[in-house]
């Protein structure tokens, strides 16, 4: 049987020991986490996104030959002229920069929201399923410990 025919397999929660079911919590804690992580950078992305389209919708005629501040560093900046504001340089990635039309770079930072939203509600709804399964897991847990402590107790009872 090849691994693509493979049906994942079904665990009973009320069947593993609680040891067990202690890990699977650390376990899923962990991806939430993580996951949670993952959508806050998301989040992040989207309102630099934002703020690059802001910032583009911001050069008007008014604009033109004004005195800016150009950072070199994150600390170093020089001044400069606005000379051209028709176009501009737009970071595409790994340390790669693009000139591009005012209204094709606010299109591409556009798309690059779109992009990065379809993969936030992704993680979202993913954490939200961990966290449907987590709930569910604590529950079997708080069962499997009340009847313990039930099976403790008779025991005592029984022995006196």
């Amino acid at each position: 049987m090849s691994t693509a025919d493979a049906k994942p397999q079904t665990i009973n929660l009320e069947d593993l020991p609680l040891p067990q079911l202690h890990k699977i919590k650390a376990q899923l804690e962990e991806e939430m986490d993580g996951l949670t992580t993952a959508f806050s950078h998301m989040k992040q992305a989207q309102a630099t996104f934002r703020e690059c389209t802001n910032c583009i919708d911001a050069l008007t005629p008014d604009c033109q030959d004004k005195t800016i501040l150009v950072p070199l560093t994150s600390s170093l900046y020089v001044p400069g002229k606005l000379s051209n504001i028709d176009s501009v340089v737009i970071d595409i990635g790994t340390g790669y920069y693009v000139e591009k039309p005012k209204a094709d770079a606010v299109t591409y930072y556009n798309s690059k929201m779109d992009y990065v939203q379809a993969n936030a509600k992704a993680i979202q709804d993913t954490v939200e399923q961990k966290q449907a399964s987590y709930r569910g897991l604590l529950e079997i847990m708080q069962y499997k410990i009340t009847q313990q402590q039930q099976a403790t107790a008779e025991k005592a009872s029984a022995s006196k």
